[in-house]
């Protein structure tokens, strides 16, 4: 069986491989909810927002702010 072919010679499915396996683009945290988050309740659903959405950011962020934290401090 062969496969259609375009015309730069590349098959089809290889196309569709590539598009699929493309890094997908992350959704943005809109600028108004960061600013707009003035009560408790507003900042604590932005923090399990971008907790579930942003879990890597999350993590590497407590991370640096524990290894900042056992440094001494300088006088």
């Amino acid at each position: 069986m062969a496969e259609e072919q375009k015309a730069d010679g590349t098959p089809e499915s290889l196309e569709a491989m590539k598009n699929k396996f493309k890094p997908k683009k992350k959704a943005a945290i809109p600028a108004e909810m960061l600013s707009d988050a003035k009560s408790y309740d507003d900042k604590l659903v932005l923090v399990k927002y971008l907790s579930e959405k942003e879990k890597d950011r999350v993590v590497m962020m407590v991370k640096n702010m524990l290894k900042g934290a056992g440094a001494p401090k300088k006088k």
